[in-house]
């Protein structure tokens, strides 16, 4: 099932084990060698926490489900800090090709809520594949120059 990096904003994160509120997400992480959401980044700022995406039990329509609170912790890194700072969300970012060219700004992105694989960018009516993402940075994200298929 698709999912929208956009819908996903403000989600609740429950505790199966609990049933509780550990809190909204935020960010979702992407590992763009495997063109991958890698983590959901949940709250914001210094008490923002992450959870790996192979900790979730579940990415729902009305909530992202994990064990328990334990599931959640810091940023290990850098990267992982920057996310949390929201420097490396796709959605919002500048799109260059990989030849320089701009390509307008990342509208939204979708992935399948069972494997967190990415599925398509979108920039304005264009829908990209996602195995055209080469690397998102803090300035944009770098996709291979190919001609967009509208959506």
């Amino acid at each position: 099932m698709s999912e929208s990096f956009r819908a996903s904003r403000g989600r609740k994160v429950i505790s199966r084990a609990s049933a509780t509120d550990l809190g909204v997400v935020s960010h979702l992480l992407v590992d763009t060698q495997r063109r991958q959401v890698a983590a959901v980044v949940i709250g914001s700022g210094k008490k923002a926490q992450l959870v790996d995406w192979e900790g979730l039990s579940g990415f729902g329509p009305d909530a992202v489900m994990v064990a328990d609170g334990a599931s959640l912790r810091p940023p290990r890194d850098d990267r992982e800090r920057a996310a949390v700072d929201g420097k490396l969300e796709l959605v919002g970012k500048k799109a260059l090709s990989d030849r320089g060219n701009e390509l307008g700004k990342i509208d939204d992105a979708t992935f399948d809520a069972d494997t967190g694989a990415l599925e398509d960018l979108i920039i304005g009516d264009h829908r990209i594949p996602a195995g055209s993402l080469l690397g998102c940075g803090s300035y944009a994200a770098v996709l291979e120059d190919q001609q967009p298929a509208s959506a």
